[in-house]
């Protein structure tokens, strides 16, 4: 087990060094690692199964978590502005590059297991490797094959990945300054226009409803509150048991009263953190409350 720690962290550790380097302003980042991985192994570098097997599952885990929390706040946002367009050229893709993969499969009569690895890695889909070797798996085993041919199978699919991976990674890379040159791309211009919708979309307005659950605001003025907080937001609405007020800069806020607020896209997280959780509210049930104000 100790021999599996060190390989490892051998492993990440150079592979993460060689992702600083950069050739006229391109790297391949954290890839270098599965080269890393790749070249140990060629030269003997082996490591306990068990262990093995529990770095795959727990690292494929953290993976698809990760990016998960990455895009999931803004993935409806971005399904409303072609979402649609978008997951529909990633399905003809995927329809694509299998069609792709049976062809070779039925023309050449290479393994299917093969192929599908080759297709992992060329598509540089990792969490796709792992989906193939668990039906892998599952299917023999159900089949009642025994653990080594079991195992053995799985290996041949990772092999392929690997083989295949380098050039789905340097292959992309290379079209993508082909495409450059031909297309004559900015990346400078592209950069500050993509900056600038950035800025724009941070600074536009969104509306919340909040509840007062943050204990350091207790019997403060919204004055205090916004002088001391440095964000940019306002409080339209001040609901307390059940009456809706409009709010001055001398108001004070007390636990549990509910607040509709405006500010930016870029302010939101702070604004949850000084007055405390999203509730479940519309601005149509502050209209209904709010039909005396004029």
């Amino acid at each position: 087990m100790g021999q599996t720690i060190v390989i490892f962290a051998l492993t990440i550790s150079v592979g993460l060094l060689l992702g600083r380097i950069k050739i006229k302003g391109i790297s391949i980042g954290s890839t270098w690692i599965l080269f890393v991985g790749i070249l140990f192994s060629h030269f003997g570098a082996r490591v306990d199964p068990t262990a093995l097997a529990f770095i795959k599952d727990f690292g494929l885990i953290l993976f698809v978590f990760a990016i998960g929390l990455q895009v999931g706040p803004g993935f409806f946002h971005s399904f409303r502005k072609g979402g649609v367009s978008m997951n529909a050229l990633a399905l003809a893709m995927v329809l694509m590059t299998v069609g792709v993969t049976l062809a070779i499969h039925y023309i050449s009569g290479e393994s299917l297991a093969n192929m599908v690895g080759v297709m992992s890695g060329a598509v540089t889909n990792t969490p796709g490797l792992g989906a193939a070797q668990q039906t892998v798996q599952d299917i023999m085993g159900a089949q009642g094959v025994d653990a080594d041919t079991v195992f053995d199978t799985s290996s041949m699919l990772a092999t392929s990945y690997a083989i295949a991976y380098p050039l789905g990674v340097l292959g992309l890379i290379g079209l993508l300054i082909v495409y450059k040159s031909v297309f004559k791309i900015d990346l400078a211009r592209e950069r500050k226009d993509l900056e600038k919708d950035d800025d724009t979309a941070s600074e536009s307005a969104r509306r919340m409803h909040c509840e007062v659950e943050n204990p350091a605001i207790f019997g403060k003025t919204i004055r205090d509150i916004v002088h001391g907080s440095g964000l940019k937001f306002v409080i339209s609405r001040v609901m307390r048991n059940g009456e809706i007020s409009v709010p001055n800069s001398g108001t004070v806020l007390e636990k549990g009263d509910k607040v509709l607020i405006v500010t930016t896209n870029n302010d939101v997280d702070m604004v949850r953190i000084i007055f405390g959780q999203e509730i479940s509210m519309h601005k149509s049930d502050w209209d209904k409350l709010d039909s005396n104000y004029v």
